[in-house]
């Protein structure tokens, strides 16, 4: 394993034929310039590189994660390499949970779809907050941008027989009716779901401990988010038996807490970072 990765392992045994092989990265921001970039993402590829050099050594001293020097590199340098480690571990799929890019910008986007057209693994691409800011800094849900990467952005399923993938895009917190419709569907199956989302939810001890260390913008649930929110929330903590864990991202740090009895939230820091998680199902 590559010196710079910080690589965390869960592993979940919920009586599978076999095993399974995860490997998430979350919260990548990568800000890509080439001889194709226009000035506009040059300006933002400078913008994004001089932030998040600050911001990264903020969110890991107060979360008591180690980042020096060694991190200060384009942020697209680490993503390949966590991707890679994917392959070395011979997981079944890559699951990214959001905020893979800084923003929607055309060079992002065009290395990107280069990178994952030579990439082997089936790729599960959970929409996150920044993968909804365009190259001007405006914040929307730009489906038809990032439908170049994801097949289904608002909401996806991902089938591997035993069991299902589910992606639900809430990095805006704006949840639609047709998640909601589309996630009870899911439910109704007879499979188990593994579920992926960019926000955590705001639930039992995941909400009561992370709750006092950042702000509700972070946590799905909070006062102030939507009724459709609240709802979704209250979907996982009613069907938490039909729920493998919950997959999340956006706190920039790695946690596990249970957010009901029987079911756990699992965050993964960024990828700024060098972290990434392998995740074992049995």
């Amino acid at each position: 394993m590559d010196r710079l990765l910080q690589i965390n392992k869960t592993e979940i045994e919920i009586g599978l034929k076999r095993e399974y092989k995860f490997f998430q990265i979350s919260d990548a921001h990568i800000a890509y310039v080439d001889e194709n970039s226009s000035e506009l993402d040059i300006a933002d590829n400078k913008r994004s590189r001089e932030g998040w050099d600050r911001i990264k050594v903020e969110f890991a001293t107060q979360f008591g994660e180690m980042c020096d020097s060694r991190y200060d590199r384009p942020a697209n340098e680490l993503f390949e390499l966590l991707a890679e480690h994917a392959l070395q571990i011979g997981a079944d799929a890559l699951i990214l949970s959001g905020d893979i890019m800084d923003r929607v910008t055309e060079s992002n986007l065009r290395y990107l779809e280069n990178y994952f057209s030579k990439y082997p693994l089936p790729v599960i691409y959970c929409p996150g907050n920044h993968d909804s800011i365009d190259e001007y800094g405006n914040h929307g849900i730009l489906y038809e941008r990032i439908g170049r990467l994801v097949k289904n952005p608002e909401f996806d399923e991902y089938d591997f027989g035993e069991f299902k993938v589910v992606t639900i895009d809430n990095g805006t917190k704006q949840i639609t009716d047709y998640q909601i419709e589309a996630f009870e569907k899911a439910l109704s199956d007879n499979k188990k779901v593994l579920l992926v989302l960019h926000a955590p939810v705001r639930l039992g001890e995941f909400g009561e401990i992370m709750g006092k260390k950042i702000s509700g913008y972070f946590l799905l649930g909070s006062n102030g988010d939507s009724e459709n929110a609240h709802a979704l929330v209250r979907l996982i903590k009613e069907n938490d038996e039909k729920l493998i864990a919950v997959l999340a991202g956006h706190i920039h740090t790695s946690v596990e807490y249970q957010i009901t009895d029987k079911l756990k939230q699992i965050t993964t820091s960024s990828a700024l970072i060098g972290y990434g998680r392998e995740i074992i199902l049995k």
